[in-house]
């Protein structure tokens, strides 16, 4: 109470420190000192630096490339075949640049106070609108009919590699510690869809931009969703068994 007042917007750190300061405690005897110093540093061990940046980079890309291979070799290059020379452009340069800024971001949020990770996310949420822009200049829409079937087919589909690739990626940004992780989720789960999609785009040979958007982009869409929302999790969780 201060002044017939709550001060609950008072920091936690400060009323301790004010609760602490006015009472007198007894002094500790030098040998419970030192039990309690040998109690706290027992189990303490080294902790391993993190890789270079440039190491998870190329982790990144690994995994990556070999889910995109995986399921290429598995389901076929029906879609690659089909679409035209300034198609593959419009479509996979921008992809390429996409996954690039992602991964960077990613890795970068892996060190606490590293730069550039925020920044380099909204890059990408850029380039992602851009290739959107571009999918509709390049691509017509077309009425079809099973529109939803062969829709939600290859939404399945390109969530069979999409998660596998973000288990991967989980592996390796364990290793991290990310400040934000609603923000390392959206970029990993980002990532992740981006698989999918890259899988899709050389696999699937329906060029309607309605089917492509719908059954094609809502992976990665549905991937960053659900980043945010599993590390989300993760951390209240973590801070509940701490807590208790």
């Amino acid at each position: 109470m201060t002044n017939g007042k709550r001060t609950d917007t008072q920091p936690i750190d400060a009323k301790m420190d004010k609760m602490l300061s006015s009472r007198e405690f007894p002094p500790v005897p030098a040998d419970r000192l030192k039990r309690i110093e040998a109690a706290v540093v027992s189990d303490l061990k080294p902790v391993q630096p993190l890789a270079s940046d440039g190491a998870y980079l190329a982790g990144l890309a690994g995994i990556f490339v070999a889910v995109c291979v995986i399921g290429v070799y598995v389901l076929g290059q029906q879609g690659w075949r089909a679409l035209s020379e300034l198609q593959k452009v419009a479509v996979f340069l921008p992809l390429a640049a996409i996954t690039a800024v992602l991964a960077f971001s990613t890795v970068r949020q892996m060190r606490p106070a590293a730069k550039y990770a925020r920044s380099s996310a909204l890059v990408s949420g850029t380039l992602f609108i851009l290739l959107l822009i571009i999918m509709a200049a390049v691509f017509q829409p077309v009425q079809e009919t099973g529109f939803i079937r062969t829709g939600l087919t290859c939404f399945r589909t390109g969530m069979t590699y999409a998660i596998p690739a973000a288990f991967f990626f989980a592996l390796l940004l364990l290793r991290g510690a990310a400040l934000s992780p609603a923000l390392m989720g959206a970029t990993a789960g980002g990532l992740a869809g981006l698989v999918g999609l890259t899988v899709l785009e050389i696999q699937c040979p329906n060029l309607n931009l309605y089917h492509i958007v719908v059954g094609h982009v809502s992976v990665t869409l549905i991937c960053v969703l659900l980043g945010v929302v599993l590390s989300s999790a993760a951390i209240r969780n973590a801070g509940h068994r701490i807590i208790n």
